[in-house]
């Protein structure tokens, strides 16, 4: 670490930029990570306590029990909700993306299955799906961009190297060369030393943003599913156990 840092100070204005863009990648790696950390639950748990509150709410909705329906679908919405209190044994409510759709489906549900799924739809689309692709784009743009820096710094050292040989003419010293190709050969290595971490970086998080996606637009149908049990399934329990 010593040595990336004398040559990080060697580097001049190009190592500056470089430690600037790796700054600014850990910030979003690590709030990412603490994110996606956040919406990661253990889903077939979840759904399959979800599915136990909305089949006792149905039951007592086909048993003409509307107030006592209506309690058991507002513990479902709680046991679903962002934030709250812990119940009596010390659990805090479920949180993430698919019980932030699950909540939404409860709180919609007397709009009908056909209106619910398109409004399921155009939240995962329009507010999900953003949030959790958020300042991708910016880890993309360093990962690229920082070798474009490193090599910018590289084409610096090696003009400034020819442009010492051709002053010095016959008579060049080495050691006045020493300090361009280091700094050639050091801002390259910086834009690698940045670069490389935050592609695999990127990489890891996306294939994390599918997983989401796929789950929300399963366990999404599933909700729907369980809400309206008189209409066809679109998805079925062991399929989605299938493909955990």
């Amino acid at each position: 670490m010593q040595e990336v840092l004398n040559i990080l100070a060697s580097s001049g204005v190009m190592g500056v930029v470089l430690a600037l863009m790796s700054l600014v990648a850990v910030i979003i790696i690590i709030e990412r990570y603490r994110t996606y950390s956040h919406e990661s639950i253990d889903l077939r748990e979840f759904s399959r306590e979800f599915g136990t509150m909305i089949a006792e709410a149905r039951t007592a909705l086909d048993a003409g029990k509307a107030e006592e329906a209506e309690q058991l679908y507002q513990q479902a919405r709680d046991y679903c909700a962002r934030e709250g209190q812990p119940d009596k044994n010390g659990d805090l409510p479920a949180k993430g993306c698919v019980a932030e759709v699950f909540r939404r489906a409860i709180d919609n549900r007397h709009r009908g299955p056909a209106t619910l799924r398109n409004m399921l739809n155009n939240h995962i689309d329009l507010a999900i799906l953003p949030q959790l692709r958020a300042f991708l784009r910016t880890l993309t743009a360093i990962g690229k961009g920082a070798p474009m820096v490193g090599l910018l710094g590289t084409v610096l050292g090696m003009m400034r190297a020819f442009g010492s040989i051709a002053a010095a003419g016959s008579g060049v010293n080495p050691k006045d060369l020493a300090g361009d190709i280091g700094l050639a050969l050091g801002t390259t290595f910086l834009g690698l030393f940045v670069a490389i971490p935050v592609v695999f970086a990127t990489a890891f998080f996306r294939a994390k943003v599918e997983r989401f996606e796929i789950d929300l637009d399963r366990y999404s149908e599933y909700c729907l599913d369980l809400l309206f049990s008189d209409q066809p399934p679109t998805i079925m329990p062991e399929t989605l156990e299938q493909t955990e």
